[in-house]
Formats: structure tokens, sequence, C-alpha cells
């Protein structure tokens, strides 16, 4: 079914690449996306190796909305990785399955020790909506985050802020119903489950605004235990102020720990940027590491950083309608993982981007503070 998907799919977008930047059928079908080209140069910390990925990534939205009401979405992502980066990860082809997914609708069509030619099926949901109600049922992205960067509300689908190549972010297999109010009050409910041991996922969340800030509380279960959290965004003067908190009580064989996320922002007159956040994991390292390997960042609603305290400072300016720049610095205090990673965008065409993006990764580990290791990323992307 997959199979047969794709390449029609694929036989589409090539059609319409020859004839249009976006697809547009009948109005009630519409179909998107790109094509992408990422190249990664991996160096350890003196600069004395280097290993070499390639990556081709292509994504096609398919979109058809037979009524005002009903909406049902398709989204497919096809990547073809090569090179060295591909042979030297153990496991790799592995790696690429989303463990929220119950369903299993990808195909590994090419498994080679330097070549993985993968595709899933990111997206395949139905929507139905009115003025106060709306239903979505099957794979989908449940958004409860409010911050930028880490997002504790958000117990589905978390995602891992250092993979800029994935602007979608991870969905889930699952349901929710929205309700809203004639006072304002929304209401939302959302369930899923992953097909693992203790994986279902079921929650409740109300959000009202209130003294001109948007603000929800979540309850429900995560997997073994009860979890509950709040979220707000709203002004300080001329500063956006946001934050979210999670509190996992005690389950299994885990103890109670909780997150907190809190941000700020400004938009100064020059056309500058900036923004601020700050997590705290109960549960995060807060000690020099003796080994690199401990420093896990595959991150998970439970744990959004390995570390217990987090800073994170981003500034950006697009400086011409073309020509945009932005550079982040992470710290945590403790364990004194410090990573590096600027950023700039070009548009070359209308339809064509290309990023040049640099992450450094530094960490204490006995009594040296030095370089982990440094990762450059030039990534050309074509949308239609």
């Amino acid at each position: 079914m997959i199979k047969h998907l794709t390449i029609f799919f694929c036989c589409f977008a090539v059609l319409q690449a020859s004839g249009q930047d976006t697809a547009t059928l009948p109005k009630k079908l519409t179909i998107n996306g790109y094509i992408k080209n990422l190249q990664t140069l991996s160096f350890d910390q003196n600069f004395d190796q280097l290993i070499s990925g390639n990556l081709l990534h292509n994504r096609l939205n398919v979109k058809w909305k037979p009524s005002g009401k009903l909406t049902a979405v398709t989204e497919i992502r096809s990547r073809l990785f090569w090179g060295e980066q591909v042979k030297v990860t153990p496991g790799f082809a592995a790696q690429l399955r989303n463990d929220n997914e119950k369903l299993n609708l990808q195909q590994l069509w090419i498994e080679k020790p330097s070549l993985v030619l993968h595709t899933n099926v990111e997206r395949l949901y139905a929507d139905w909506s009115n003025e106060k109600w709306n239903i979505r049922l099957g794979r989908q992205r449940i958004n409860w985050g409010i911050t930028t960067n880490w997002n504790p509300n958000d117990i589905f689908n978390t995602y891992n802020f250092l993979d800029f190549d994935y602007e979608e972010r991870p969905g889930i297999d699952g349901a929710t119903i929205e309700h809203t109010f004639s006072s304002g009050l929304k209401t939302a409910l959302a369930y899923t489950d992953t097909g693992k041991k203790e994986g279902t996922v079921a929650a409740i969340k109300y959000a009202l605004n209130k003294w001109n800030y948007d603000m929800q509380l979540i309850t429900g279960w995560y997997k073994n235990h009860p979890t509950i959290g709040a979220g707000w965004a709203g002004p300080v003067k001329d500063a956006g102020f946001k934050g979210e908190a999670q509190y996992f009580f005690a389950g299994g064989d885990s103890a109670g720990h909780f997150n907190i996320s809190l941000e700020a922002d400004y938009m100064f007159k020059k056309g500058w940027y900036a923004n601020i956040g700050v997590l705290y994991n109960s549960q995060g390292l807060y000690q020099p590491v003796s080994n690199w390997q401990i420093i896990n960042l595959k991150l998970s609603p439970e744990n959004l950083m390995p570390t217990k305290w987090n800073v994170l400072a981003t500034t950006n300016k697009t400086f011409t309608p073309l020509l945009s720049a932005d550079i982040s610095l992470l710290f945590a205090p403790g364990t004194n993982l410090l990573i590096l990673f600027p950023a700039v965008q070009y548009n070359l065409a209308a339809n064509l981007d290309v990023n040049l993006v640099w992450q450094s990764f530094f960490v204490q580990q006995a009594q040296h503070f030095e370089a982990e290791n440094h990762q450059c990323f030039l990534r050309f992307k074509w949308s239609f």
C-alpha cells in the first residue's frame, strides 16, 4: 500500500514540478511539498577526523477537502541517506522509526552498509470541524506547547530543538476532540497508544484568555503515572513572557518529577530579535560527567534535556529580504555543557533556499572543559 502511494505521489510531483510551483488540482485537492539536499561534516574535538553524511529528503503533503467541514490529510516523508555517517552508526536504519507511532506505516526500501532509503507516512488523518467542535482521528501532531524551545506541556510528541531539518516535527497515532464554549473557554481531549507496554497517553486541556494572557491547564495520564501541568503566554510591557510547567506523579519505577520552562523575547527597533529561555528538569544531571556518552540527547516529554538547569539564548536578524542569520547558545551549569549553533539562510530563488548551520558541543569531563565534537550542515531546499 505504502509503495503504491509513494510511487503515485512521486510521479505526480515530477509532473507538477515541470508545470507550476504549487500543485492545485480541483479546489478540493491540493498537493505541495519540498525536496532538500543536506550535506553533513562531523569533526572530532580537534578537527583531526572527519565523517561525511549525505541526505536527499522529499516530503509530499496531500490535502483533500470534500466539504467545508471535512478534511483528509496525508503527508509522506522519504529520505535517502548515504556515506560514512551511515556506515559508522550502528543500527542506523532502526533509529529512523518514530517510537510514538503505533502503526507501522514505514517502508525500508534499501539497507546497505553505506546506503539507506526509508519512507514513512508522517500524517494520515481525517478532520471534521464546525463553529464549536473539531474532531481529528489518525496520525497527527498534537501541539499543546507554548514556549519556543522546550515544551513541558507537549506530553504527546516532544521534539528535539537541535533537529533543525525537521520543521514539521513528529506525530502520534490517536484522536483529539476540541470544543469552544460561548464564554471563550476551550477544552481539548487527546488520546494515543504507542503500542508499547504502558504506552497510553491521554489528557484533557482547558484554555482561556484572561488579562491579555493565554492560559492553559492540562491533566491526564502519561504512560504509567498521572500528570498535571499549566502554561501561559502574554506581554510584559513590550516584551513577551511565556512559560510551561508539567509534573509527573510517581508511578511504576519512577519517582515524582517535573519540568518547568520560562521564556522571554523582545524585538528591537533595528530588527534584531532576542529570545532567552530557562529549563529546569528535576531529574537532570548537575555534575560533570566522566564520559560524553552519558549525556543522551534523545529527548522525551519527561526528559526535555539530560541536564538539570539549562539556559538557551538566541538572537537573529533579517539583514535583507533574502538574507537572515541567527546564533544560539545553550549552557547547562553544574554539568557545564555548552552548545553553540549559528546559522545563515539565503533565498536563492522564489522557491529555493540555502542554509549553512554549525553545531559545536563542549562539556566538562573530569577536570577539563573541552570540545567534544563539531558538525557543519549545508542544506538546499526547493519547495513546490
